[in-house]
């Protein structure tokens, strides 16, 4: 399908980016920031101060219940047969 050049191929050298780090550095790095603004936004989260305002207003709001229509409320029978070949 593909016809290869072997000769040419080992002609080639490895570039190497020498200012760069290597991938698993790269890779630790965006780990340890990603963890670090998630720690952050946690905290942020758990430290903030709701005023007695909105938590009033969240207990105070009525709670709503839906009842169910008698013709929702069906039974499912599901009925199969096992095969030999799954024993």
């Amino acid at each position: 399908m593909f016809k290869t050049n072997r000769h040419r191929g080992k002609q080639m050298n490895a570039y190497k980016f020498s200012d760069l780090p290597s991938n698993s550095s790269v890779a630790a790095t965006v780990t340890l920031l990603v963890s670090a603004w998630f720690a952050l936004a946690g905290g942020a989260i758990l430290t903030d101060q709701h005023s007695e305002a909105t938590i009033e207003s969240a207990r105070s709001m009525p709670v709503r219940s839906v009842a169910i229509a008698p013709q929702a409320r069906l039974t499912i029978v599901v009925e199969a047969r096992r095969s030999a070949a799954n024993l």
